[in-house]
Protein backbone atom coordinates (compact mmCIF):
# COMPACT_ATOMS: atom_id res chain seq x y z
CA UNK A 1 0.00 0.00 0.00
CA UNK A 2 1.18 3.15 -1.24
CA UNK A 3 1.20 6.90 1.15
CA UNK A 4 -1.33 8.01 -0.89
CA UNK A 5 -3.39 5.12 -0.84
CA UNK A 6 -3.33 5.48 3.11
CA UNK A 7 -4.84 8.69 2.96
CA UNK A 8 -8.11 7.43 1.96
CA UNK A 9 -8.34 6.16 5.83
CA UNK A 10 -10.26 8.20 8.83
CA UNK A 11 -7.10 7.00 11.01
CA UNK A 12 -4.40 8.77 8.81
CA UNK A 13 -6.72 11.67 8.33
CA UNK A 14 -6.85 12.53 11.68
CA UNK A 15 -3.40 12.08 12.48
CA UNK A 16 -2.59 14.43 9.71
CA UNK A 17 -5.48 17.03 11.37
CA UNK A 18 -4.23 16.71 14.44
CA UNK A 19 -0.19 17.14 13.20
CA UNK A 20 -1.58 20.23 11.36
CA UNK A 21 -2.81 22.00 14.43
CA UNK A 22 -0.48 20.63 17.21
CA UNK A 23 2.75 20.92 14.86
CA UNK A 24 1.63 24.64 14.52
CA UNK A 25 0.01 26.01 18.32
CA UNK A 26 2.21 23.52 20.42
CA UNK A 27 5.99 24.46 19.69
CA UNK A 28 4.87 28.29 20.99
CA UNK A 29 4.42 26.72 24.44
CA UNK A 30 8.15 25.59 23.81
CA UNK A 31 8.82 29.06 23.26
CA UNK A 32 7.53 30.00 26.94
CA UNK A 33 9.03 26.76 28.57
CA UNK A 34 12.76 28.30 27.08
CA UNK A 35 12.19 31.71 27.68
CA UNK A 36 10.66 31.44 31.57
CA UNK A 37 13.12 28.75 32.75
CA UNK A 38 9.75 25.87 32.94
CA UNK A 39 11.97 22.97 31.95
CA UNK A 40 11.35 21.81 35.70
CA UNK A 41 7.80 22.39 35.60
CA UNK A 42 7.11 20.83 32.43
CA UNK A 43 9.00 17.57 33.62
CA UNK A 44 6.20 17.66 36.25
CA UNK A 45 3.32 18.31 34.00
CA UNK A 46 4.37 15.05 32.35
CA UNK A 47 4.46 13.03 35.15
CA UNK A 48 1.06 14.37 36.22
CA UNK A 49 -0.03 13.46 32.92
CA UNK A 50 1.02 10.11 33.01
CA UNK A 51 -0.70 9.88 36.42
CA UNK A 52 -3.78 10.89 35.30
CA UNK A 53 -3.53 8.58 32.15
CA UNK A 54 -2.95 5.73 34.54
CA UNK A 55 -5.92 7.09 36.77
CA UNK A 56 -8.75 7.23 33.81
CA UNK A 57 -7.36 3.58 33.12
CA UNK A 58 -8.09 2.12 36.35
CA UNK A 59 -11.04 4.05 36.67
CA UNK A 60 -12.24 2.62 32.79
CA UNK A 61 -12.64 6.34 31.37
CA UNK A 62 -10.48 7.94 28.81
CA UNK A 63 -6.94 8.65 29.73
CA UNK A 64 -7.09 12.03 27.22
CA UNK A 65 -9.96 13.30 29.50
CA UNK A 66 -8.63 12.21 33.03
CA UNK A 67 -4.95 13.33 32.11
CA UNK A 68 -6.35 16.72 30.78
CA UNK A 69 -7.87 17.11 34.29
CA UNK A 70 -5.29 16.66 36.28
CA UNK A 71 -3.28 18.99 34.26
CA UNK A 72 -5.70 21.75 34.51
CA UNK A 73 -5.94 21.37 38.32
CA UNK A 74 -2.18 20.85 39.14
CA UNK A 75 -1.31 24.30 36.40
CA UNK A 76 -3.76 26.18 38.31
CA UNK A 77 -2.52 25.19 41.47
CA UNK A 78 1.26 24.98 40.99
CA UNK A 79 1.74 28.81 40.67
CA UNK A 80 0.13 30.30 43.74
CA UNK A 81 1.24 27.76 45.98
CA UNK A 82 4.75 27.96 44.88
CA UNK A 83 4.52 31.57 45.49
CA UNK A 84 2.29 31.26 48.99
CA UNK A 85 4.85 28.52 50.38
CA UNK A 86 8.33 31.06 49.20
CA UNK A 87 9.70 28.15 46.79
CA UNK A 88 10.05 28.77 43.48
CA UNK A 89 7.89 27.21 40.88
CA UNK A 90 11.32 24.80 39.86
CA UNK A 91 11.55 23.66 43.51
CA UNK A 92 7.63 22.47 43.91
CA UNK A 93 7.82 21.01 40.71
CA UNK A 94 10.70 18.64 41.33
CA UNK A 95 8.38 17.63 44.57
CA UNK A 96 5.19 17.07 42.05
CA UNK A 97 7.58 15.36 39.40
CA UNK A 98 8.86 12.51 41.76
CA UNK A 99 5.70 12.22 44.02
CA UNK A 100 3.42 11.65 40.70
CA UNK A 101 5.89 9.54 38.91
CA UNK A 102 5.65 6.82 42.00
CA UNK A 103 1.83 7.15 42.09
CA UNK A 104 1.30 6.35 38.63
CA UNK A 105 4.06 3.21 38.58
CA UNK A 106 2.36 1.79 41.34
CA UNK A 107 -0.97 2.16 40.47
CA UNK A 108 -0.08 0.91 36.95
CA UNK A 109 1.28 -1.87 38.86
CA UNK A 110 -1.29 -2.68 41.08
CA UNK A 111 -4.22 -2.14 39.28
CA UNK A 112 -2.95 -4.93 36.35
CA UNK A 113 -3.27 -2.39 33.55
CA UNK A 114 -2.49 -3.82 30.47
CA UNK A 115 1.12 -3.67 29.03
CA UNK A 116 -0.39 -2.13 25.73
CA UNK A 117 -2.79 0.46 27.70
CA UNK A 118 0.64 1.56 29.59
CA UNK A 119 2.71 1.46 26.71
CA UNK A 120 0.08 3.92 24.70
CA UNK A 121 0.41 6.50 27.96
CA UNK A 122 3.93 6.64 27.60
CA UNK A 123 5.11 6.53 24.04
CA UNK A 124 1.45 7.87 22.91
CA UNK A 125 0.07 6.42 19.53
CA UNK A 126 -1.22 9.03 17.11
CA UNK A 127 -2.40 7.17 14.52
CA UNK A 128 -5.49 5.75 17.33
CA UNK A 129 -6.94 8.90 17.64
CA UNK A 130 -11.13 9.02 17.86
CA UNK A 131 -12.93 12.12 17.12
CA UNK A 132 -13.32 13.24 20.40
CA UNK A 133 -9.46 13.37 20.72
CA UNK A 134 -9.20 15.20 17.31
CA UNK A 135 -11.42 17.91 18.87
CA UNK A 136 -9.76 18.22 21.99
CA UNK A 137 -6.65 18.92 19.85
CA UNK A 138 -8.35 21.44 17.50
CA UNK A 139 -9.76 23.02 20.39
CA UNK A 140 -6.57 23.24 22.85
CA UNK A 141 -4.71 24.51 19.43
CA UNK A 142 -7.21 27.53 18.91
CA UNK A 143 -7.20 28.66 22.22
CA UNK A 144 -3.59 28.83 22.56
CA UNK A 145 -3.34 30.41 19.03
CA UNK A 146 -6.03 32.91 19.97
CA UNK A 147 -4.28 33.84 22.99
CA UNK A 148 -1.12 34.40 22.15
CA UNK A 149 -2.64 36.60 19.22
CA UNK A 150 -4.72 38.67 21.61
CA UNK A 151 -2.41 39.18 24.11
CA UNK A 152 0.82 38.99 22.11
CA UNK A 153 2.54 42.95 23.38
CA UNK A 154 1.53 41.13 27.15
CA UNK A 155 3.05 37.97 26.49
CA UNK A 156 6.27 39.93 25.02
CA UNK A 157 6.63 42.10 27.82
CA UNK A 158 6.26 38.98 30.31
CA UNK A 159 9.04 37.02 28.31
CA UNK A 160 11.18 39.88 28.31
CA UNK A 161 11.07 40.91 32.15
CA UNK A 162 8.87 39.72 34.85
CA UNK A 163 9.71 42.31 37.48
CA UNK A 164 9.30 45.79 34.52
CA UNK A 165 5.95 43.87 33.09
CA UNK A 166 4.81 44.13 36.94
CA UNK A 167 5.91 47.70 37.19
CA UNK A 168 4.78 49.16 33.68
CA UNK A 169 1.28 48.10 35.51
CA UNK A 170 0.99 44.62 33.57
CA UNK A 171 -1.44 41.69 35.23
CA UNK A 172 2.23 40.04 35.67
CA UNK A 173 1.31 36.98 37.49
CA UNK A 174 -2.40 36.25 35.74
CA UNK A 175 -0.58 36.02 32.20
CA UNK A 176 2.31 34.01 33.92
CA UNK A 177 -0.45 31.50 35.42
CA UNK A 178 -1.92 31.43 32.10
CA UNK A 179 0.96 30.56 30.75
CA UNK A 180 1.40 27.71 32.80
CA UNK A 181 -1.97 26.72 32.34
CA UNK A 182 -1.68 26.82 29.07
CA UNK A 183 1.60 24.62 29.19
CA UNK A 184 -0.89 22.00 31.19
CA UNK A 185 -3.65 21.63 28.44
CA UNK A 186 -0.56 21.29 25.52
CA UNK A 187 1.19 18.22 27.75
CA UNK A 188 -1.81 16.63 28.81
CA UNK A 189 -3.06 16.27 24.57
CA UNK A 190 0.51 15.63 24.01
CA UNK A 191 0.69 12.73 25.93
CA UNK A 192 -1.97 10.96 23.87
CA UNK A 193 -0.27 12.08 20.58
CA UNK A 194 3.07 11.54 21.23
CA UNK A 195 2.94 9.55 25.10
CA UNK A 196 4.48 11.36 28.36
CA UNK A 197 7.86 10.82 27.25
CA UNK A 198 8.08 12.09 24.28
CA UNK A 199 6.46 15.02 24.35
CA UNK A 200 9.35 17.31 23.66
CA UNK A 201 8.92 16.21 20.11
CA UNK A 202 5.99 18.67 19.50
CA UNK A 203 6.47 21.50 22.62
CA UNK A 204 10.28 22.00 22.77
CA UNK A 205 12.51 20.44 20.38
CA UNK A 206 10.86 23.14 17.67
CA UNK A 207 11.31 26.05 19.79
CA UNK A 208 14.98 25.05 20.34
CA UNK A 209 15.34 24.77 16.63
CA UNK A 210 13.36 28.27 16.08
CA UNK A 211 15.54 30.55 19.09
CA UNK A 212 18.83 29.50 17.07
CA UNK A 213 18.06 31.43 14.05
CA UNK A 214 15.49 33.88 15.08
CA UNK A 215 16.36 37.24 16.29
CA UNK A 216 12.88 38.86 17.52
CA UNK A 217 9.98 36.83 19.31
CA UNK A 218 7.58 37.03 16.14
CA UNK A 219 10.17 35.25 14.13
CA UNK A 220 11.05 32.73 17.35
CA UNK A 221 6.80 32.19 16.84
CA UNK A 222 7.12 31.70 13.41
CA UNK A 223 10.01 29.25 13.07
CA UNK A 224 8.70 27.04 15.52
CA UNK A 225 5.04 26.58 14.27
CA UNK A 226 6.79 25.91 11.21
CA UNK A 227 9.45 23.32 12.45
CA UNK A 228 6.56 21.65 14.48
CA UNK A 229 4.19 21.36 11.40
CA UNK A 230 7.57 20.03 9.18
CA UNK A 231 8.72 17.57 12.15
CA UNK A 232 5.14 15.97 12.45
CA UNK A 233 4.53 15.84 8.54
CA UNK A 234 7.61 14.51 8.15
CA UNK A 235 8.27 11.90 10.75
CA UNK A 236 4.56 10.46 10.20
CA UNK A 237 5.40 10.12 6.46
CA UNK A 238 9.04 8.51 7.43
CA UNK A 239 7.10 6.50 10.33
CA UNK A 240 5.23 4.76 7.11
CA UNK A 241 7.89 4.33 4.63
CA UNK A 242 10.22 2.55 7.11
CA UNK A 243 7.22 1.05 8.78
CA UNK A 244 8.99 2.86 12.49
CA UNK A 245 7.63 4.23 15.32
CA UNK A 246 5.75 7.48 14.44
CA UNK A 247 6.61 8.91 17.81
CA UNK A 248 10.17 8.31 17.72
CA UNK A 249 10.37 9.24 14.12
CA UNK A 250 8.77 12.85 15.00
CA UNK A 251 11.96 13.04 17.57
CA UNK A 252 14.12 12.13 15.09
CA UNK A 253 13.25 14.48 12.74
CA UNK A 254 12.95 17.27 14.99
CA UNK A 255 16.65 16.91 16.27
CA UNK A 256 17.55 16.69 12.74
CA UNK A 257 16.37 19.87 12.20
CA UNK A 258 17.93 21.67 15.70
CA UNK A 259 20.76 20.09 14.07
CA UNK A 260 20.48 21.54 10.74
CA UNK A 261 19.46 25.11 12.58
CA UNK A 262 22.84 25.09 14.49
CA UNK A 263 24.99 24.66 11.49
CA UNK A 264 22.75 27.49 9.65
CA UNK A 265 23.88 29.89 12.60
CA UNK A 266 27.15 28.82 12.37
CA UNK A 267 27.73 29.76 9.22
CA UNK A 268 26.70 33.48 9.86
CA UNK A 269 23.37 33.84 11.30
CA UNK A 270 23.94 37.05 13.77
CA UNK A 271 23.11 36.24 17.43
Amino acid sequence: MSWVQTLNFPFMQHALIAIFFAGIAFPIIGVFVLSLNLIPLRFAMMHVALLGGAIGLFLKVDPLLSGLLFCILSSMALGPISEKMKLGVGILSGYFMTLTLALAFILIYKADIHVLQAFNILWGNILSLSGLDLLFVIGISLIILSIVILFFKEIQAILYDREIALAVGLPEKFFYYLIIFMLGLTIAVSMRLIGALLIDAFVLLPAMAATLISRSLKQTFFFSSLFGLLSGMAGLYFSFVFDIPTSSTIILVASLIIAGCFLFRRGGIPS
